[in-house]
């Protein structure tokens, strides 16, 4: 992998635009086509199926079944990553969302499908839920809107909830300064760019000895 290129405190970042109110759909599994009603929330940014296929290609590959893995959705927001999780057969999801409105259509999706055993939704901050949740996954799924500048600090704290192995994918801006990963001593096993958008997997270097 090439070398990142610091970026300096005094450069802008420049966002994606937020979409605004309309779906997506869960791409495969038992709940496939379902679409997820996207709740209009400014920097809202529903993972799109290019990016969902990628990513889910890659940990197919990496694991093969879905059946005993856990998952974690942090910044749920339409709850495409986490119901797609859940959709390919995983063995728990939990999804926190801070929005009460986004919430609640989490909530009916997740009613309407009857998977009540299989996906929890939690109306918390991200952040400081995670030490109530108080349990390790395989993956955790990080992906806050930019203009908030989480990246970072969100990463730090997950590391502490993720299993041996596991990985945290990392939604980002292109223009996002990685250097965190490098310091935290996260290896990027695999990375990818949609439109001005970067997406990361990584995992501890020392699970990968």
């Amino acid at each position: 992998m090439r070398p990142l290129k610091k970026q300096s405190q005094q450069q802008s970042v420049s966002l994606p635009r937020a979409r605004g109110t309309g779906t997506v759909r869960i791409i495969a599994g038992q709940w496939r086509r379902t679409p997820l009603n996207v709740t209009h929330l400014d920097g809202l940014r529903p993972t799109g199926d290019r990016v969902r296929e990628t990513l889910f290609n890659w940990l197919s590959h990496f694991w093969g079944d879905f059946s005993e893995i856990e998952g974690l959705d942090l910044f749920a927001g339409s709850g495409a990553l986490g119901f797609e999780l859940a959709s390919r057969g995983s063995k728990k999801v939990i999804l926190v969302e801070k929005n009460r409105n986004a919430y609640k259509v989490l909530c009916a999706v997740r009613d309407k499908l009857h998977a009540q055993e299989v996906i929890e939704i939690r109306l918390a901050d991200a952040l400081s839920e995670l030490a109530k949740i108080n349990k390790q996954f395989d993956i955790i799924f990080i992906d806050p809107p930019f203009a908030l500048n989480l990246h970072e600090k969100a990463i730090k704290e997950a590391l502490l909830y993720l299993k041996k192995g596991g990985y945290l994918y990392i939604e980002s801006p292109k223009e996002w300064d990685a250097k965190i990963l490098s310091d935290l001593k996260l290896d990027v096993v695999r990375q990818s760019d949609a439109g001005a958008v970067t997406f990361r997997l990584v995992s501890k270097q020392r699970d990968l000895i």
